[in-house]
């Protein structure tokens, strides 16, 4: 469920990054200009959600972002109505679950906004850096606090609104496993730990060497009867080294072709010849094989509840919006986007 709600936040996240969002903006004070100004078609407002309303820039903005997470190929595959009605209901959804998060009474929000935002400078590089980006997105640094905060309304309405809803009982996993085996099944594959003596490739010949040597020398130890998980542990160069250099079972295609080939050529047990592959050399260990066949459902659990969580998860979201759209006033003002409109 972690790694769902992960998902849709970051997909809410990403849009309230990127709309200029537009409440009340007809009781703010008209500008005196010295010469007439041409109207921004960004301006125009294309809708009205309980009283906010929905600019055309936001819609464009929308599809930019539909355009990052689905793929332009995706995108272009709906005419350009189809495309501005989807992104449309994109916004109001989010717009509505922001609106129904005011309602919940938060406590603290500004100093969460000021927390992400700490975060988001630090991985940015430095807050120079972030302004940077969110110069290039055409936010200002309170237009990106606003839509930061009523991300964590949208993130607080759904985990108290929706999560709860969502239950998962095992005979629904069983149902699901037993209708999608063929995405489940394997052909030949093998459990092998290894270790790793990492070399650059650019790395100059007296280093390669010096790597070779050690990595000799550990396969020397290894076959004196060294235990391999404990040298893994001490020396292995890769982050599967707090796991005794465990990679669990992989099938063909996983591995780089020269560490496939020695892992698939060795009976169980058997430790390796060095093998060198562009991340360094390595010592591998087979501890078992599986002929093909299809994933036991013991072995693919919590997989399959994952996929079922998320589907759920999903049909969750799409109705609780559906209920607020119903008791919502929403006024769609650009013709093309009625229902019907073309």
């Amino acid at each position: 469920m972690e790694r769902n709600w992960k998902r849709i936040c970051h997909w809410a996240c990403l849009l309230l990054l990127s709309f200029a969002w537009t409440v009340g903006a007809a009781d703010q004070p008209a500008k005196t200009e010295t010469e007439p100004k041409k109207p921004d078609p960004g301006q125009k407002v294309i809708a009205v959600v309980n009283g906010t309303q929905v600019l055309e820039r936001d819609l464009q903005m929308t599809i930019q972002e539909m355009r990052r997470q689905f793929g332009e190929k995706s995108i272009t595959q709906d005419s350009p109505e189809v495309l501005r009605r989807k992104a449309l209901d994109q916004f109001l959804a989010v717009e509505l679950l922001f609106q129904e998060g005011r309602t919940l009474g938060l406590q603290d929000v500004d100093t969460q906004v000021e927390a992400l935002w700490s975060g988001a400078e630090k991985q940015a590089g430095s807050p120079e850096k972030f302004e940077e980006q969110l110069a290039k997105d055409g936010l200002t640094r309170d237009q990106a606090k606003d839509n930061i905060k009523k991300n964590i309304y949208v993130r607080a309405v759904v985990t108290q609104k929706v999560v709860p809803t969502i239950k998962v009982e095992d005979a629904e996993l069983q149902a699901f496993y037993q209708a999608h085996q063929e995405q489940y099944r394997h052909g030949e594959m093998v459990g092998a730990r290894h270790i790793l003596i990492k070399v650059a490739l650019q790395a100059k010949e007296e280093e390669k060497q010096q790597a070779r040597e050690k990595i000799d020398s550990i396969r020397k130890d290894l076959l004196a009867g060294r235990d391999f998980q404990e040298t893994a542990k001490a020396v292995s160069d890769c982050p599967s080294k707090t796991r005794g250099g465990d990679l669990g079972y992989f099938g063909k295609g996983r591995m780089v072709p020269e560490f496939e080939k020695a892992a698939f050529g060795l009976k169980e047990g058997e430790i390796s010849p060095v093998v060198e592959t562009q991340f360094g050399f390595h010592i591998i260990q087979v501890y078992g094989k599986k002929p093909s066949g299809v994933t036991p459902f013991e072995e693919v659990k919590k997989q399959v509840e994952g996929r079922v969580k998320n589907e759920k998860f999903n049909r969750a979201v799409s109705d609780y919006v559906g209920e607020l759209r119903k008791k919502a006033r929403v006024e769609i003002l650009d013709p093309g986007l009625q229902e019907g409109g073309k």
